[in-house]
């Protein structure tokens, strides 16, 4: 962690908590291997950090895991990687993430690795709104969770990712008197996590006309014959 010691507190880094691969997806457990999943997560992972590391205002990107497959891909896409300790949960690893960069007077733009969708363009506006506002979230589209969390210090609010984190860190923004940007987009907005996302998920494709390795996973293991597309409606195929 060298290179963290050079940074000062106008610099913010990425962190990207990442689960077990052979643990992670669990609800997708219906139409997905365990193999499957690990692959969907590690593709997932990949666009996730290709993305912030086209964002050229990052000071770099931290990858906080306990598993070998993630952290050599961290290391492929040019990320520092952190073990997690075996923290307690996502929350944990995050907080691990945000502990090293407080200590070192950095920022953080906290982002789960299941966004495969969000641009470098995406992760920029979040950043510009930084410099107006100590805090900055980007909420979830589907449970009202955090899709990113950007913080100018980053021991300044405890991470609480999960359903309906978007209220709580914004009510907990609000205690510490800290106001809050709100950055919304289609890139951000859009997890993968249940079987509906990945419906979702062919829509956004279409809407966004950008491709992903994400995308094309989802193409080579025919997922959306999978989980029913075929029974819609013709109309709704193509929507």
């Amino acid at each position: 962690m060298d290179r963290l010691g050079a940074v000062d507190a106008r610099n913010v880094w990425a962190v990207v908590p990442v689960k077990a691969f052979s643990h992670a997806k669990r609800r997708l457990a219906p139409v997905l291997s365990e193999a499957e999943r690990a692959a969907l997560v590690r593709t997932m992972l990949v666009d996730v950090l290709t993305a912030l590391h086209a964002t050229s205002r990052l000071a770099g990107i931290l990858v906080v895991t306990s598993d070998p497959q993630a952290a050599r891909t961290a290391a492929l896409c040019d990320a520092q990687v952190v073990d997690d300790n075996e923290a307690d949960g996502l929350n944990g690893a995050v907080r691990r993430g945000l502990d090293i960069l407080d200590a070192s007077k950095a920022g953080a733009l906290v982002v789960p690795a299941d966004i495969p969708f969000a641009t470098a363009s995406d992760y920029s506006a979040v950043l510009d709104l930084l410099t107006h506002y100590p805090v900055v979230l980007a909420p979830a589209s589907s449970d009202g969770g955090t899709n990113a969390l950007a913080l100018r210090q980053a021991g300044s609010l405890k991470p609480c990712f999960g359903e309906d984190s978007f209220n709580v860190h914004r009510a907990q923004a609000a205690r510490a008197g800290l106001a809050v940007g709100i950055a919304r987009s289609e890139g951000l907005g859009h997890d993968i996590d249940r079987i509906d996302d990945i419906l979702a998920a062919r829509k956004l494709r279409r809407k966004l006309k950008t491709a992903s390795s994400t995308s094309a996973l989802f193409g080579e293991i025919d997922l959306i014959r999978r989980v029913g597309l075929d029974a819609l409606p013709v109309a709704a195929r193509y929507m």
